[in-house]
């Protein structure tokens, strides 16, 4: 395997971010803003903009859906009883839609499945909300592969602060020198340079519509498959 190749030690485990890495979630998360919005008499936001706004976790999608800005999770830009009814809103849709038109990226499977074949242990390290990590990792049928997952809200901290990786890499006894990340945005590689982790990147997620490369990850490659 060209993943062995990253790494001075033997890889025994790698850390995944979910959405814009192993599943393209921006539909469900797209539908469920809308349906949020148009409760509250805002204008739609649409597919495009959501993409635009996934990454830092639910409550700063949900304000910049709210501001139609992506400055909008910006201390003061969003009155807080107004945010309060629309995070309650999104998650009562999001808890509909999650999973409902996710799909996951081609070659995702079979390189957890070659991973896991491997010995090798695997985790999910995401700013999603850990209500929403377990049933969308459920529905697209790769929850099996994961002894751990890691939600925005399981700890004090989210990406890119580095405890979401260190809290996993001691819960496998594992790591910097044979713990491995991968991701699509920045988030996830600032998080990895903080914990002193090799971080691998992917193009097609939603890194705020900047290339993953202007992250400047240990490597970027066009699909998980090429690392086999």
């Amino acid at each position: 395997m060209k993943l062995f190749e990253l790494l001075d030690s033997p890889v025994q485990l790698i850390m995944y971010d979910l959405d814009g890495t192993l599943v393209d979630s921006a539909p469900d998360l797209a539908t469920a803003l809308d349906k949020m919005l148009i409760e509250l008499n805002l204008p739609e936001a649409g597919n495009e903009k959501a993409r635009l706004w996934v990454g830092n976790g639910i409550p700063s999608l949900v304000k910049r859906a709210l501001a139609d800005d992506m400055m909008g999770d910006q201390p003061g830009v969003v009155e807080e009883g107004i945010f309060a009814k629309a995070l309650e809103r999104f998650k009562h849709h999001y808890a509909i839609e999650v999973g409902q038109h996710s799909a996951l990226y081609p070659g995702v499977f079979t390189f957890l499945s070659q991973i896991h074949k491997a010995g090798i242990r695997q985790a999910v390290v995401t700013n999603k909300s850990e209500i929403f990590t377990n049933p969308l990792l459920k529905r697209m049928g790769i929850d099996h592969f994961f002894e751990l997952s890691v939600g925005g809200d399981s700890l004090n901290e989210q990406k890119p602060h580095p405890l979401p990786l260190q809290h996993t890499m001691k819960h496998f006894d594992c790591n910097t020198q044979n713990s491995l990340m991968i991701g699509d945005s920045s988030n996830d590689v600032k998080a990895a340079r903080a914990a002193d982790v090799k971080v691998v990147g992917l193009p097609y997620g939603y890194n705020h519509g900047e290339p993953i490369e202007s992250a400047h990850p240990d490597l970027v490659i066009d699909s998980l498959t090429d690392l086999l």
